[in-house]
């Protein structure tokens, strides 16, 4: 315990001998690094003696050798620490969801950067509720998977992760879209792909949406467009609603009509909230 508290305070005693603006620079990655993986910040903190050793042993040689060897120190750090945390996170009652990387789940991640960014984990009864409603999905759409996005991180309760509003127990999954012929989300992280509303449908937000809900318009058409299979989207609502594990689903006005989809548990999270016509939202039960 010792050794662990004069590591962490190392950091701090290693800032004091570089430049101020390098100082500031990478307090900011530390803040940025735990606000995107909750673990990767500390990780970054604990290599700053290491990083200041490299820097003052070959500050002679090209900053192209001290930045690779940086960034393998950091790299090998912060998978350390991202392997120790998935027994760590079983000890608050977490769990990661599959990552499809070692045949570890019949579903898995839109990117494997959800993973890379420990924002896969989830409480135990969501993860097994997940996995049923797939097994029932794959069954009626031919072998169709889940593919899930951002779930939450391994540790504490209330920990922000940004930039959702939610995501702070372990028991808010985001699911993408099913699209046709098992297509992934034409987004490459699964969100800001959206579905256009057609003719007609309900738009709620139109002309009063919130600073959260953006639009991006200027990303949609290196996008493109995805037909949805509404068929197997409807056995996804079917399935989740069904599940007595699933408390709520959040979805946009224009898809519940279009997907004909008319339960309690399905509603709208609200304009001040991001757009859900790229994803599915889904809270489950404690």
């Amino acid at each position: 315990m010792r050794r662990l508290a004069l590591a962490f305070l190392a950091g701090p005693l290693a800032l004091l001998r570089i430049a101020p603006a390098r100082a500031v620079f990478l307090l900011f990655l530390v803040f940025l690094f735990t606000a995107a993986t909750q673990i990767g910040g500390l990780a970054l903190w604990l290599c700053v003696p290491a990083f200041s050793r490299v820097r003052q042993r070959l500050a002679r040689r090209g900053p192209m050798l001290r930045v690779s060897l940086n960034a393998a120190i950091f790299a090998a750090v912060y998978l350390a620490f991202s392997l120790a945390a998935i027994p760590l996170a079983g000890l608050a009652g977490r769990a990661p969801l599959p990552c499809g990387w070692a045949g570890d789940g019949t579903f898995a991640p839109r990117t494997i950067l959800t993973c890379l960014a420990n924002r896969h984990y989830a409480a135990l009864s969501a993860k097994q509720a997940l996995q049923q409603v797939n097994e029932r999905v794959s069954a009626e759409n031919r072998g169709i998977s889940i593919a899930y996005l951002d779930a939450g991180f391994p540790f504490f309760d209330g920990f922000p992760m940004l930039p959702h509003l939610s995501h702070r127990d372990g028991r808010q999954i985001d699911l993408a879209l099913i699209h046709d012929d098992g297509a992934a989300s034409p987004s490459p992280i699964g969100y800001w792909g959206y579905q256009s509303p057609r003719p007609g449908d309900p738009m709620p937000c139109m002309g009063r949406e919130g600073w959260l809900r953006w639009n991006l318009e200027w990303l949609q058409p290196l996008f493109g467009s995805a037909p949805l299979d509404e068929s197997a989207m409807r056995d996804l609502f079917d399935g989740l609603a069904e599940s007595t594990a699933v408390e709520r689903i959040l979805i946009e006005p224009h898809l519940r009509t279009r997907l004909k989809l008319d339960h309690p548990k399905i509603g709208f999270q609200g304009c001040k909230a991001a757009r859900h016509d790229d994803h599915i939202h889904v809270a489950f039960r404690r």
